[in-house]
């Protein structure tokens, strides 16, 4: 199955970019999956910890990168600003850092996170590295 992200639910399946120490990756989850305070709910935290358990656990929400590269660059083509903003990721978690940045308007997530995390509402753009900036269109020279 093709990934299309013209016209989706953005308010109640969010794109986040997630890290684990060197493992990173996108995912596409509803909204209930990145209330931080619920993730020992959906995991079994004698296996490890809950950061450890709860990446792994979001791994069946993992978009592969050239198709989520492709989907947005179907949406640069059709120029819809709308969609085009709407499909950038809305949060970034590290897990490793306990760190929760939140850009999705709807609820405060950054504000619902486990204990000892830290969390913020802000522009996420900036914390993704460069060659995982799937909503920039590349330049051929």
């Amino acid at each position: 199955m093709r990934l299309e992200l013209r016209n989706r639910d953005t308010t109640g399946v969010l794109i986040a970019y997630v890290e684990f120490g060197s493992e990173s990756f996108y995912c596409m989850a509803p909204v209930e999956n990145w209330i931080g305070v619920w993730w020992n709910g959906y995991v079994d935290i004698e296996l490890g910890s809950l950061e450890s358990e709860y990446f792994n656990y979001l791994k069946k929400f993992r978009l592969k990168y050239e198709e989520l590269q492709s989907a947005y660059n179907n949406l640069f083509e059709i120029g819809d600003e709308y969609d085009l903003e709407a499909n950038k990721p809305q949060l970034y978690v590290d897990f490793r850092n306990k760190y929760f940045a939140s850009y999705y308007q709807e609820q405060e997530l950054e504000s619902r996170i486990p204990k000892g995390w830290k969390g913020e509402h802000r522009k996420i753009e900036n914390l993704i590295p460069l060659s995982c900036r799937y909503w920039e269109k590349e330049t051929s020279s």
